[in-house]
């Protein structure tokens, strides 16, 4: 069980954080003494999980709403300097945004759609490390982390460009991975939540039956030992829960 204090004084920026996984993994870090800083689309979740944060008596959280979908280099750019002015550094990055879009064959996705979730499955988790990586940098012990699917990352068929962004995206966390390890100051990992019972799964899952799988909450001591330091030396693994 991760303990009370064990993030303490580290800042850790999670996307897709109203989603079912980083509002879980956001609770969990600020349980654990993290300053959490919010990052959706949608204003409104966002909310919540600072409310519910703050509720519970943990380190206030910061909210940064942006659409992935049409975010910039300029927008990541952005971003890192409001988080260099307000924190200095920064200790963990968790890419938790995704977009399922409609499973189904490959000479089916459109153009659009194809580029769409590309982006937010896959781009932005390359755009903002880039843009990230000083601040990281900066912390000296710092812990990106990228979600990946247990199912899609198979390589079957109907799985679509969401199936192919997270086939990419272990590549990229391995390159990223071996490319930083000399450094020794920020670790890259992909974590596998495997079938939990999540808003996205119930979506690519239809016919399970949403009870039968594990809550997110069980992944909450995962995610705080990879984003903080006992994962010290953890670098270049995809982990399956």
């Amino acid at each position: 069980m991760s303990e009370a204090g064990e993030l303490t004084g580290r800042i850790i920026l999670i996307t897709g954080a109203g989603g079912s996984l980083g509002s879980m993994a956001a609770k969990a870090c600020a349980a654990a003494g993290a300053r959490i800083v919010l990052l959706d689309k949608a204003v409104n979740r966002l909310e919540q999980v600072h409310d519910d944060i703050v509720a519970a008596g943990h380190p206030q959280p910061a909210l940064y709403p942006l659409d992935l979908t049409g975010a910039t280099e300029a927008d990541y750019g952005e971003l890192a300097q409001i988080l260099t002015d307000n924190f200095g550094n920064l200790h963990g990055l968790l890419h938790s945004a995704a977009e399922l879009g409609v499973l189904g064959p490959l000479a089916d996705v459109n153009a659009d759609d194809w580029e769409r979730l590309l982006r937010i499955n896959l781009t932005a988790a390359h755009g903002l490390t880039r843009a990230m990586l000083p601040l990281l940098m900066q912390a000296n012990d710092a812990s990106v982390v990228l979600t990946g699917d247990s199912s899609a990352r198979q390589g079957r068929a109907y799985w679509g460009a969401y199936g192919v962004a997270k086939i990419a995206l272990e590549g990229m966390a391995r390159m990223w991975a071996e490319e930083l390890e000399g450094m020794g100051r920020v670790r890259v990992n992909v974590l596998i939540p495997g079938p939990v019972n999540s808003a996205l799964r119930r979506k690519s899952h239809p016919g399970e039956l949403a009870a039968e799988n594990p809550p997110p909450e069980t992944l909450a001591e995962r995610y705080v030992y990879l984003l903080g330091p006992a994962s010290r030396g953890v670098n270049g693994q995809i982990l399956e829960n």
